[in-house]
C-alpha cells in the first residue's frame, strides 16, 4: 500500500552561502529547525500557452514557475525571525527591523507522514521568505491561539542541477519507495540531500 499523506512535521532549514558555485560550499551552514508545523500549502506556478492553427487548438505547451510555500507554524523564535530575514539582533538582544534588510537564499526541507506509518520527504533548493503578517488579540474567555504563518518563494537551483546541467527546485522521496537507500533517509536532515547527478561546476 502506498499510503496516503496525514501529517506534516521537522520543518528545516539552512542558509545558503552567497557566492558558492558548489553544493559542499553552498551548504556548509547548520541546518536549522525554522518551528513546529501546523499546515504547509505549496503553490506551484505554472503557464500554458496554446497556439491556433487551422480553426482549431493545435499546439500547447506549459512552463513551471517558482513555487510558493506558505507555511502554518506554532510560533516563530524572534532567532529564527531575524535569520530567515536577514534581521540584526542588537547587543541588547532586540530586533531591529529596518529599511535595507534583506532575506537570505535558504534551503527548506520538511517531512509528511503517510497512512501507512512511512514518510514522505522534501528538499527545497532557493528561495526566500517575506515578512510575515502579524495579528494580535486581546485574551477573552476562552483562550485563542495566535499561530503565525510565514511565506516563501522557491525557483530553480544554481547549484543543485540533474545530469544535463538543469536547476533542480526540489527532490522529493518516499522512504518505502523501492530503491531508496536507507543512508539518504537516515541522513536527510543531517545535511542538504543534492543527489548524486550534480554536475561539477
Amino acid at each position: 500500500m502506498a499510503g496516503v499523506l496525514i501529517g506534516l512535521s521537522d520543518i528545516r532549514y539552512t542558509k545558503i552561502v552567497p557566492g558558492a558555485t558548489d553544493v559542499t560550499t553552498a551548504f556548509a551552514n547548520p541546518i536549522e529547525k525554522l518551528a513546529k508545523a501546523i499546515e504547509a500549502k505549496v503553490t506551484p506556478k505554472t503557464s500554458n500557452a496554446v497556439l491556433y492553427a487551422d480553426d482549431g487548438a493545435a499546439e500547447s505547451t506549459s512552463a513551471e514557475g517558482e513555487t510558493e510555500i506558505e507555511l502554518k507554524i506554532d510560533a516563530l523564535a524572534n532567532t529564527v525571525y531575524a535569520d530567515i530575514l536577514g534581521k540584526e539582533i542588537n547587543e541588547d538582544g532586540v530586533v531591529a527591523d529596518a529599511s535595507g534588510d534583506v532575506a537570505p537564499n535558504i534551503a527548506l526541507a520538511f517531512r509528511s507522514l503517510k497512512s501507512n506509518g512511512k514518510y514522505r520527504y522534501f528538499w527545497y533548493y532557493k528561495g526566500n521568505f517575506q515578512l510575515p503578517e502579524e495579528n494580535y488579540k486581546t485574551k477573552g474567555e476562552s483562550v485563542e491561539y495566535n499561530t503565525p504563518s510565514v511565506k516563501g518563494v522557491f525557483v530553480n537551483s544554481d547549484i543543485v542541477k540533474n545530469a544535463k546541467g538543469e536547476g533542480i527546485k526540489r527532490y522529493f522521496v518516499d522512504e518505502d519507495d523501492d530503491g531508496v537507500a536507507p543512508e539518504v533517509i537516515a541522513n536527510w536532515f543531517k545535511k542538504v540531500y543534492t543527489g548524486s547527478t550534480t554536475p561539477t561546476p
